[in-house]
């Protein structure tokens, strides 16, 4: 299966919880790279489209070499509109710019079905996470937002795979009608074409609260 070459990666909000940081250059303790840095080094050889709004001059002038966009409305939307700024009916990559992710990773989902998102079944979930509604084939049919309605529908953890013009298309028009959302509330779904594709043993670290940093201290102290 041909690798997907474009990677949009979500970059335009404000943290409140982590004292108004840009999420995307926060370092690892373990080595000192940003999530930006191993993003770049997760997708290697792609072309990486960063939107951007929050900090976005700090951003750009730390990775001039990379593609932006950049989301004048950033503090008045939610990442959706991020999204329905940046994706075409070319085939890409959607990240959240909060994330450590690691090449292994996306050279297994570059095998994988054309159209996915990553989830996973962990128990401990905030409020504010996307669960998926699968079908018997395990292709999303709903995507939520809230308390999860069934432990038997996994989390979708911030990372979609879409090649299929007519699902870029919708999602891109989703995004731009309903821009106070998340991107991954408005998955299309209908009919059902996006498989749900589990996390395995891959380093995948959503940094949003200075616990979840302590945890990452924590775990680079235990390996």
């Amino acid at each position: 299966m041909s690798a997907v070459e474009r990677v949009i990666i979500l970059a335009a909000g404000k943290s409140l919880q982590l004292d108004g940081i840009s999420k995307i250059l926060i370092r690892h303790p373990a080595d000192g790279r940003t999530i930006l840095d191993w993003a770049i080094e997760a997708f290697a050889g792609k072309r990486i489209i960063v939107v951007v709004g929050f900090r976005a001059i700090q951003i750009m002038q730390a990775y001039p070499d990379l593609d932006y966009i950049h989301n004048p409305e950033w503090a008045l939307t939610n990442n959706a509109m991020s999204l329905g700024l940046a994706l075409t009916e070319e085939p890409a990559y959607v990240v959240s710019g909060d994330i450590f992710i690691e090449r292994r990773l996306i050279e297994r989902l570059d095998r994988d079905v054309p159209d996915l998102v990553l989830t996973s079944r962990r128990e401990k979930r905030s409020l504010s996470a996307v669960h998926c509604v699968l079908d018997d084939a395990g292709r999303v049919i709903e995507p939520y937002q809230g308390p999860v309605r069934d432990m038997a529908h996994p989390e979708s953890v911030g990372l979609f795979k879409v090649s299929s013009p007519e699902v870029l298309r919708q999602w891109r028009r989703r995004c731009i009608e309903h821009s106070n959302l998340f991107a991954g509330q408005l998955l299309p779904c209908s009919p059902p074409c996006v498989q749900s594709v589990p996390l395995e043993d891959e380093l995948f670290f959503e940094v949003n609260t200075p616990t979840d940093y302590m945890e990452l201290i924590r775990s680079r102290a235990r390996s």
